[in-house]
């Protein structure tokens, strides 16, 4: 046999969330990553491989900072700008995510529209055809190797996004639709390598009856057929070989969030010279940091767009209002504070709402007292979350922050125990995090209550009354305002706790707002131009004499780098 060697580069970023130059537009200075040095890596590879490389993007493209949220709702263009940004640097496919999905159909339609190069999702299917809505898989050509990538979302679309969003598809299990695809790739493409591209994590996440959030490793080690798993959406980099039915070991591979790193992979292929099949197939896989890279063609990038990042930086440094005094998001975990309360009582003010529901949305985040910008609210409020009116009994209110705090604090048996729910991190034992996910931390406003940290879950929750003095009647109906997240079943706390079916949450939403929730904070901000936000002081953890000490125990491990060298990043990942 005469055979020959053909060399293929396979390059992939996922969960750029809104980081296309390397600038902190929420915070005023240069940052790591970007689609800018993501340009910068690709054209320097290119140069050695200019007919063998391939780019892949894994989803979660579309939100997440003031560059996106400008490109998506302030300055729409005849093209998607994002798409642009993508064209130039030369994006071969990518897949979509669930903060993609989130935009809406106006956005992530012409962002799609204007994309030189498909979208897959083949999983999400349209209920008027029965066919995958997007595009379910392409085929590349690189030296002569013919090459099948299948792309997959995550399932749980339905439990974060507004229906009326996704109402003309649904969403398949990817391991179930993975089989099927694998199969009809082999028999009608007969590829040399089949890539799969999850916009899905590796495993836990949120497991219901109807869904599970994160399907690589199910799928990796129950479905035959793929030569690479390529996924994101958990933001948690990652290696990993997992051996498939047939014993076929699959390298799955995550470079994390924020193009801070790319997965690299070679893939050498020996090609029979007469027949042209694929006789073997090796590859090699890293993970390469290029959060600081620098080069001359990070520089074209940024000379070819240095127009949107003017615009973009201009729109962040808009002064809106002026805050008297200082709030910070670590407040909210030991009672009630300025920063969330700031939130309540906004969504209060647009929603007529009698109660609202919210949650940090940030392990660290603060605003300082003086001058208020546009760019100051993306820490105030990080999604483009609108707020949803849904009628609620006092029982189900009750029930529902039973959950929340049952995931926030211990049932505490002595004085020296944790109030709250920290442990080392298992990613990094010297730091100390919390053990759940803060963006399910709710809080409610509206109302006047205790959390009882001596109870067991449950029976920690004790309503006084409401903030007009009347009391709380568990029987009786309640307007309660919550973001779309939460309104469609996130963090399970208005199903698992509250006990609503989603078809009982659709019959008793009462009102969606036509904005996101950062447009109406920041129309708030103009109009009373100076704040002062306070804590309403409406609830508190007791007893006290046990709750005062053990909050600043935590605040210190939580947070005192002098004290504790244990910090956590931002353990919200995303709103997964």
């Amino acid at each position: 046999m005469n055979a020959q060697q053909r060399k293929i580069k396979i390059i992939f970023t996922t969960d750029i969330h809104g980081n296309y130059f390397p600038y902190d537009f929420r915070h005023d200075r240069w940052g790591k990553g970007s689609l800018q040095r993501v340009h910068g890596f690709v054209a320097q590879q290119c140069r050695y491989n200019p007919v063998g490389t391939i780019l892949i993007d894994g989803g979660d493209i579309l939100q997440g900072e003031p560059t996106s949220y400008y490109f998506n709702f302030v300055a729409k263009r005849k093209h998607h700008r994002v798409a642009d940004f993508c064209n130039f640097i030369g994006y071969d496919v990518s897949v979509m995510g669930n903060h993609d999905i989130e935009t809406g159909h106006d956005i992530f339609d012409d962002f799609i529209q204007h994309c030189n190069f498909p979208i897959l999702a083949a999983n999400a299917v349209s209920k008027e055809t029965g066919l995958p809505y997007f595009e379910p898989y392409t085929i590349l050509r690189r030296s002569g190797v013919k090459i099948a990538v299948l792309g997959f979302i995550t399932a749980a679309i339905p439990q974060w996004v507004p229906q009326r969003i996704w109402e003309d598809m649904y969403f398949e299990c990817i391991r179930e639709s993975a089989a099927k695809w694998i199969q009809r790739i082999k028999e009608t493409e007969q590829p040399d390598f089949i890539i799969g591209v999850f916009h899905s994590g590796m495993d836990e996440g949120i497991v219901t009856a109807e869904y599970k959030e994160n399907e690589v490793r199910d799928t990796a080690e129950n479905v035959d057929g793929f030569d690479l798993i390529l996924y994101g959406h958990d933001h948690s980099s990652n290696m990993e070989e997992i051996d498939s039915p047939s014993g076929h070991s699959v390298m799955c591979i995550n470079p994390g969030s924020y193009a801070h790193s790319v997965a690299e992979i070679d893939v050498k292929f020996t090609v029979d010279a007469e027949t042209g099949k694929v006789t073997h197939k090796e590859s090699n896989a890293q993970l390469r940091y290029i959060g600081t890279l620098h080069n001359t063609h990070t520089t074209e990038f940024s000379r070819s767009f240095s127009h949107d990042f003017r615009e973009v930086k201009n729109y962040a440094e808009q002064k809106i209002g002026h805050f008297t005094q200082r709030v910070d998001v670590r407040d909210a975990y030991f009672g009630s504070s300025a920063y969330i309360d700031l939130i309540q009582e906004l969504q209060l003010h647009i929603s007529g709402a009698d109660i609202s529901f919210s949650a940090p949305l940030f392990f660290h985040a603060s605003i300082e007292a003086g001058d208020v910008k546009v760019s100051h609210l993306f820490d105030l409020y990080r999604f483009e979350d609108h707020l949803f009116t849904i009628e609620m009994t006092g029982q189900e209110i009750k029930d529902y922050l039973e959950m929340s705090y049952a995931n926030w604090t211990n049932q505490m048996l002595r004085p020296t125990d944790n109030m709250l729910q920290i442990a080392p991190m298992r990613s990094n034992p010297d730091r100390i995090g919390f053990v759940n996910f803060i963006f399910n931390f709710d809080s409610a406003a509206g109302i006047h209550y205790e959390v009882d940290v001596t109870k067991p879950a449950g029976q920690k929750i004790k309503i006084l009354h409401t903030d007009k003095g009347e009391p709380f009647i568990l029987n009786k109906t309640y307007q309660v305002a919550m973001t779309a997240y939460r309104a469609n079943g996130g963090g399970e706390l208005l199903t698992k706790g509250a006990g609503l079916s989603k078809e009982e949450i659709v019959r008793r939403t009462r009102n969606i707002t036509p904005h996101d929730i950062r447009h109406y904070l920041l129309e708030y901000v103009k109009e009373k131009g100076i704040l002062t936000p306070q804590p309403r002081d409406h609830w508190r953890f007791v007893p006290t004499e046990w709750t005062q000490p053990a909050i600043e125990r935590e605040r210190k491990l939580l947070f005192d780098k002098k004290e504790h060298t244990k910090q956590t990043p931002e353990n919200d990942a995303e709103k997964q």
